[in-house]
């Protein structure tokens, strides 16, 4: 009889510990998804980096960077619920309102690095100009990207009159475009991403490579169509054998979440990025321009607003009220 209560007794206790173990763990961990891009872009440097910073200064929370095509893809996917935070385009958020999708899902966090135009052919290319895309081969970035949609697409078309019918496009990755360009499958390939970028520097010590420049006439001449495009230089010496300072455009990139998420969440996200300044500058040289002086460069072209939990940190700040003068 002791024995049979004694081991009711055990089995109780047993059965508390496995209730305890399996319970409490999954309801005390939040599980966060962050879209970034090419393993080969910025993107997923930034997301990573951030994600590691976010996994190690706010409790219960584990954050993963995901790989994925970039922007679109980022915001479609936080506007059906399967991702909770994301990096895009500016550009991108607007593009898919016009399209249909119901944008209000989404919210800022911040504003914060530029994407780089970066065309890439090599050295003994014919190709010295985009006008002389015409005929050729080319890699125009992947399905669901802001690269395809919106630089290789609507930017080549605006600033240069070429649709893909004047070409044939290959609708590769960031890694892709390099394999291509070196195995001389494509002719030329964009890169649509804040400089150094890694997979480029590791081009140009295997092959001799251009990048191809973009008078500022031509920025110009985009500009009119997309007031968002900012003229930019690539500094000589950021790649092997490219000497000589390349002039090409960028467009602010954005920092993007669910609508739904708890506002302490976000604040608490952001607050521990922003400040860690040592961490996340150390990610990649594009992280130091998150800062809440750039994060909102441009915002008032995005038909989404702030997260309550971003609008909290940046009140906290002072900077809130005079986010026109950033802008």
């Amino acid at each position: 009889m002791r024995r049979l209560k004694g081991l009711k007794i055990f089995l109780t206790v047993l059965l508390c510990v496995l209730i305890l173990g399996i319970t409490v763990p999954s309801h005390a961990l939040k599980f966060m998804s962050f879209g970034t891009g090419s393993p080969a872009g910025t993107y997923y440097f930034l997301g990573a980096g951030f994600a590691s910073i976010i996994n190690k200064y706010v409790p219960g929370v584990r954050v993963t960077a995901e790989s994925t095509a970039a922007s679109l893809e980022n915001c479609r996917l936080m506007i059906r619920g399967q991702m909770d935070m994301g990096l895009a385009c500016m550009g991108s958020v607007a593009a898919l309102k016009k399209a249909g999708m119901d944008v209000n899902k989404l919210r800022l966090i911040a504003i914060g690095h530029t994407s780089d135009v970066h065309w890439i052919v090599r050295k003994e290319s014919p190709i010295k100009k985009i006008d002389d895309f015409r005929g050729k081969v080319i890699g125009v970035g992947p399905a669901g990207s802001a690269t395809l949609n919106i630089v290789s697409k609507k930017h080549l078309k605006a600033g240069w009159g070429l649709t893909f019918k004047d070409f044939k496009p290959k609708y590769l990755s960031f890694t892709e475009i390099c394999t291509g360009i070196r195995d001389k499958t494509i002719d030329a390939g964009v890169i649509f991403a804040g400089y150094p970028l890694a997979s480029v520097m590791e081009l140009s010590r295997d092959i001799a490579i251009r990048l191809i420049p973009i008078s500022a006439e031509e920025v110009a001449r985009l500009k009119k169509v997309y007031n968002n495009v900012v003229p930019m230089t690539i500094p000589a010496g950021t790649y092997n054998g490219i000497d000589k300072p390349t002039p090409t455009y960028s467009l602010p990139q954005m920092w993007l979440c669910r609508a739904d998420l708890p506002e302490d969440l976000v604040y608490k996200i952001l607050k521990a990025v922003y400040e860690h300044p040592k961490e996340k500058n150390a990610i990649h040289p594009m992280a130091k321009r998150y800062t809440i002086q750039n994060a909102f460069k441009g915002y008032d072209s995005v038909p989404v607003g702030y997260h309550p939990g971003a609008i909290k940190y940046y009140k906290e700040k002072g900077i809130w009220d005079k986010r026109d003068q950033y802008k």
